[in-house]
């Protein structure tokens, strides 16, 4: 018997053992591989990706549409800054916002919201006051319905008889011809109050806060009227601000009506309006008109400038070339867009290209005279 050789039932189990030994190795060794190449891989991506932005093109001529302004624009890559005015403050978004702007010098002006029958007492420290109120009744016998407009107070009587119908009028300011603030004896009003129209034409307010109004406000306190929308609106004037000149009362409608003008016409950045602190007794009692349902115009014009360029020789005979520019003159725009010099009106303090016609469109309130009822018999 040869003892070198082994019992081939032995040596088949060690070739199992070994083969065994071999796959669980080979997989040890893959998983290891694997391991080593994700070990390299993630830094070479990353390596990829900062070396991709370095060489990346520049955002040289990149063209970027701004959503806001709807206006194409293009970025360069210099270091000179660039300023779009358009993506800023969009034209129909500035126009929509633009109101004729009436300065007062007083402490307090009215807000009378006739669509939220309220009344707000506006103070130059900030605060705002809200009064429940009720206007007059829309067709109702013998009533005037609440109409928009700029009006002052111009008249006040703490116990004021009403004429046409033989009735206390408590703490009565009247600020639209005979319609005016004002409480009545007893409360059983007060329901109306902040809800609907309830009076023929005047505003009821409680006796307690007519009251408190009265003691506050004086002759020429400005009232704005409005249903929700006008072309006036109302701001305290800076401390320290004075007018230029001691206007007349014409003065003072011939710039009323030049300044929403030039607003409703388009004009704001070629005429602008003139700023001043109005004087509140020269508002007439019929109202001035705040333009509560036209509409601003989408967008104004803007000023330009006429290139003039000249031609000539110097000493040495050779042609030479100037240029400059221009600007048109203030009667030149207005020529140009549809003013003529007949329509300038001129008074000792201040000038401006004002025609009846403005007047009547941008001052006057449309709504006229209010109807006079007599008193009940």
């Amino acid at each position: 018997m040869n003892y070198l050789e082994e019992p081939p039932q032995n040596t088949a189990q060690r070739s199992a053992e070994d083969v065994i030994d071999e796959a669980v190795s080979e997989e040890i060794t893959e998983q290891q591989g694997k391991g080593n190449a994700a070990a390299y891989l993630l830094p070479l991506l990353l390596c990829i990706l900062l070396f991709a932005g370095f060489v990346s093109e520049p955002a040289k001529n990149k063209k970027v549409t701004l959503r806001d302004s709807k206006e194409e624009v293009t970025e360069t890559s210099d270091k000179t800054p660039k300023v779009n005015f358009s993506a800023l403050l969009a034209a129909e978004e500035f126009s929509k916002n633009l109101r004729d702007t009436i300065y007062t010098a007083d402490n307090l002006w009215l807000e009378f919201r006739i669509d939220q029958q309220r009344l707000y007492v506006h103070y130059r420290d900030g605060r705002t006051i809200t009064y429940p109120v009720s206007s007059g009744i829309p067709g109702a016998h013998k009533s005037v319905d609440s109409r928009p407009g700029l009006f002052a107070i111009f008249h006040m009587n703490e116990a004021h008889k009403s004429s046409q119908f033989q009735s206390q009028l408590n703490y009565f300011m009247a600020f639209n011809m005979g319609v005016g603030f004002h409480g009545l004896p007893g409360t059983g009003y007060y329901v109306h109050l902040g809800v609907r129209p309830s009076s023929h034409g005047c505003i009821r307010m409680r006796n307690e806060d007519v009251r408190e109004l009265f003691r506050q406000c004086k002759i020429g306190t400005l009232v704005l009227s409005h249903k929700g929308h006008t072309n006036r609106i109302i701001a305290f004037a800076p401390e320290g601000f004075k007018n230029d000149a001691e206007y007349t009362k014409e003065d003072y409608l011939n710039m009323l009506a030049y300044n929403l003008g030039s607003i409703m016409e388009g004009k704001y950045f070629i005429s602008p309006p003139k700023r001043f602190i109005i004087d509140g007794t020269i508002i007439p009692k019929s109202g001035v008109n705040v333009l509560s349902t036209t509409n601003i115009p989408e967008k104004q014009m803007l000023p330009f400038a006429v290139a003039r360029f000249e031609t000539g020789t110097d000493l040495l005979n050779e042609s030479k070339f100037t240029s400059s520019s221009q600007i048109i003159e203030h009667s030149s725009v207005v020529e140009n867009f549809g003013v003529s010099d007949g329509d300038s009106i001129s008074t000792g303090t201040v000038q401006l290209a004002v025609g009846p016609e403005m007047i009547k469109k941008y001052v006057h309130n449309p709504l006229g005279i209010l109807p006079y009822f007599p008193p009940n018999r």
